[in-house]
């Protein structure tokens, strides 16, 4: 049979059935609890009609009634397929069709987003009318038979370029996940977790969740807002927390930031895009703490896959690491499958327990990501002569122009080393001579001119390297787990 997700719920309710594990803006629910509100809720599902391989949607902010509807699904071998709250009723009908979802599991402040797709759903519910309507079912485990290696999640894709893909996972391959983060990280029952990226997205759910439930871990649960990042960590004193990037910088920007106390914080992990060498070195000031962790993987590889530690930043800021994670492998490749040497572009490929068992529905892109056990990451890097690894680029936002390969990320280093740029992203655009010709979309944090950034960038790139168009923005359009929409910012007006 094999552990089961749910079977460590049921596993951390007994061995720490009063410390608190779910701590929100509105509960503190020791394991014990979970436990018993989601075999409660469980059985209420199974009366209702729910049955072992329905695949029933999570929407719902990041707190407890998530994990209710998350862990009572998987108690009766239903599918969890937890879903973006940003999303619009036509985007979502989009999805529930393409995923055959069943039902839906809803948190009341979400119910007029989801009214409109009633009508092609089997069940519909509202998390917390469930929980109050369960309370007459009985609250021991259910035992219903299920395996290790069935289907228990499906995540969607940010959808950056197109239709989100739903990736495919058994308990076996998530926990998989679970047990090498919490040995990379050295995480214990002592840990408490601190989660305010969306839940919808694959690695505050699946790679830093997943990794200190498995430990029996406290979690701090929550929406991101800057404040909130630097109160909970005061007030929990939480150890580790997980954020995109731009989390750290808008809590870097905070003018009280020096009268919190953080220094319970043992790991700051950052991911989901770069953290430019200079903002780097800005956040870490700012939060006087050097425990900053890049850590890098894929939705598609669970996702799990290698990790730069904070000594690793002195001399290697910029990188993704050298060691993968204990149970994945990392390789980068030319296009005819052989091993690039040092310093020479090529494709990253990882392997390992927790790659997806398949994109839902769709054979043909499946077999084109994996081939030979292999997930080809459309990410292009190289290794430097210490066996370090860098991201260049993704393979589909490379630049090409006048044939000449340029790489947005380069660009973005460069443009972050001027003090007034807070951020910005590189895209190509069309030119009817060059094919594509490079623009910058910046959002400052203090003044400068588009003819300094243009004299800054020819400094420090070559000639062709260098933007031709600027434009300045406020904030730079992104998708709920952080990650920069680069299609969107194409459009933003030069």
């Amino acid at each position: 049979m094999g552990t089961t997700i749910h079977g460590v719920l049921e596993r951390n309710a007994r061995k720490f059935p009063e410390k608190d594990a779910f701590i929100t803006a509105s509960n503190r629910l020791t394991y014990g609890d979970m436990n018993r509100t989601c075999n409660r809720l469980a059985r209420y599902l199974q009366d209702e009609g729910v049955r072992h391989g329905d695949r029933i949607a999570v929407m719902s902010r990041n707190n407890e009634h998530f994990f209710f509807a998350f862990f009572a699904c998987m108690k009766i071998g239903a599918i969890p397929m937890p879903i973006n709250i940003r999303l619009t009723p036509k985007e979502l009908g989009a999805i529930f069709q393409n995923a055959s979802a069943a039902g839906i599991l809803y948190e009341d402040e979400l119910a007029e987003t989801v009214t409109s797709l009633k009508e092609n759903l089997n069940y519909y519910f509202s998390i917390q009318d469930i929980v109050g309507a369960s309370a007459q079912f009985s609250e021991g485990n259910l035992h219903v038979p299920i395996d290790s290696r069935d289907v228990c999640e499906i995540l969607f894709t940010s959808g950056t370029t197109g239709m989100p893909k739903g990736v495919v996972f058994n308990h076996e391959r998530i926990l998989a996940i679970a047990a090498a983060v919490s040995v990379n990280f050295s995480l214990t029952h002592r840990d408490s977790m601190l989660t305010l990226m969306p839940l919808s997205h694959s690695a505050p759910l699946n790679t830093f969740f997943m990794s200190g439930f498995y430990c029996g871990a406290t979690h701090v649960i929550s929406d991101f807002t800057p404040k909130g990042f630097l109160n909970w960590i005061q007030q929990e004193k939480t150890t580790f927390s997980f954020a995109a990037p731009v989390a750290y910088l808008l809590a870097a920007k905070d003018p009280d930031l020096a009268s919190y106390d953080l220094s319970s914080m043992r790991v700051f992990a950052y991911g989901g895009g770069p953290l430019a060498l200079a903002s780097y070195h800005h956040v870490k000031k700012a939060f006087q703490n050097e425990n900053f962790y890049q850590v890098y993987g894929l939705t598609e590889a669970g996702p799990n896959g290698i990790l730069l530690y904070p000594e690793e930043h002195l001399d290697k800021a910029g990188s993704i690491g050298k060691n993968p994670t204990v149970n994945m492998e990392i390789r980068v490749v030319r296009p005819d499958g052989t091993d690039t040497d040092p310093n020479e572009y090529g494709e990253i490929l990882l392997t390992g327990d927790s790659l997806m068992l398949e994109y839902d529905n769709n054979l043909e892109e499946t077999n084109a990501a994996i081939k030979d056990g292999w997930l080809y990451t459309g990410d292009i890097a190289y290794r430097d002569e210490d066996g370090y690894f860098y991201i260049v680029d993704r393979k589909k936002d490379v630049i090409i122009s006048g044939g000449v390969n340029i790489y947005p990320r380069e660009v973005e280093e460069v443009l972050a080393k001027h003090d007034a740029v807070l951020e910005s992203c590189v895209v190509g655009v069309p030119h009817e001579d060059w094919g594509e010709t490079v623009k910058a979309v910046v959002v400052l944090k203090g003044d400068a001119s588009e003819e300094e950034l243009r004299a800054f960038a020819a400094e420090h790139l070559a000639e062709f390297k260098c933007p031709r168009i600027y434009s300045f923005v406020d904030e730079l359009p992104r998708n709920a787990s952080g990650k920069i929409l680069k299609q969107q910012v194409k459009l933003v007006h030069s």
